[in-house]
């Protein structure tokens, strides 16, 4: 299919989900559409898009692409429990080489599983922070994981950038598929010094970004779910 077909499929699909086509959906499927074999879009559990799809497939495949955004964008986050089971034998370490008694340790155990869960919100409470600022002026959030690696985008697709809360949080696969792209990398500490680096943001908007922005923005947003 050419990808003027693919593009009236899409907005087919839209239409089908009852999601309202943006200039921001457009410029996504557009970036998606012009990437070789379409191997920047992301794939949706079996679901994956080829340029000999059929119309069918593809109208299936852009319904869970523009879900998947819309359920991120509209989503709200709360800081939820860790899942995993904690470890008893943290707990024998702390005993043994901290002298650590046991309702010191169910403490330690407690705060540590809080601070994780507040861990596995940064990413996202950092995207959200990124989209507010970066989306009045000419970019796209990429939420729901459309595009793989890829965060951010121009507007007018002159850019894409992949975001990490720290310098250490990529892994191998993630960093190999922008091989031989242009897509831009920044993060938001370094994790060897603690610094942040706001002031490598590659953007140019009338206000800069700041750690200290980020922080109100994570206070407002607590209110707003509680």
């Amino acid at each position: 299919m050419t990808q003027a077909e693919f593009m009236r499929l899409a907005r087919a699909a839209a239409q089908a989900v009852n999601v309202a086509w943006t200039p921001a959906l457009e410029a996504l499927v557009t970036y998606g559409l012009q990437s070789p074999s379409l191997s920047a879009f992301a794939r949706f559990g079996r679901l994956t898009i080829a340029p000999d799809a059929k119309p069918a497939e593809a109208q299936t495949y852009f319904q869970a692409f523009l879900l998947s955004h819309i359920r991120e964008r509209e989503g709200q986050l709360h800081l939820r429990e860790v899942s995993t089971v904690a470890d008893p034998a943290v707990d024998v370490i702390l005993a043994a080489f901290a002298g650590m008694q046991e309702d010191t340790q169910t403490q330690a155990r407690l705060l540590h599983r809080q601070s994780m869960a507040a861990e596995n919100l940064l990413g996202a409470l950092l995207e959200r922070y990124l989209a507010r600022e970066l989306e009045p002026h000419g970019w796209v959030w990429c939420a729901g994981n459309t595009i793989r690696a890829v965060d951010f985008i121009r507007l007018d697709l002159s850019l894409a950038l992949q975001v990490k809360n720290r310098s250490n949080s990529e892994n191998s696969s993630s960093s190999a598929i922008r091989v031989g792209t242009e897509i831009l990398k920044w993060y938001r500490v370094n994790a060897n010094t603690g610094r942040t680096n706001w002031e490598k943001f590659p953007a140019e908007l009338p206000a800069p970004l700041s750690e200290e922005g980020f922080h109100d923005f994570i206070r407002e947003y607590a209110k707003g779910v509680h």
